[in-house]
């Protein structure tokens, strides 16, 4: 079976992603919710949907999917 092809997007990756910024593409990338980031990290689902929506604005993507796939082909997850 041939591999999947590699989607590229045209949008740099951020690399400097702070401590808690890095908690949570661990977190998005193994698949958690919201709520259960919020959990494991002890703050509100809004701080939780603050922190994505400046991840996904550093790196010009608009969803998990994409952000977890630029994630993955940069090495960050």
């Amino acid at each position: 079976m041939a591999p999947a092809p590699r989607l590229d997007f045209d949008v740099p990756v951020e690399p400097r992603f702070s401590p808690r910024q890095r908690e949570i593409v661990s977190l998005i990338a193994s698949g958690y919710s919201d709520k259960q980031i919020a959990l494991t990290l002890r703050v509100s689902k809004r701080t939780v949907r603050t922190q994505l929506e400046r991840l996904y604005a550093m790196n010009g993507v608009h969803s998990r999917a994409q952000a977890v796939l630029i994630w993955a082909q940069a090495g960050f997850v």
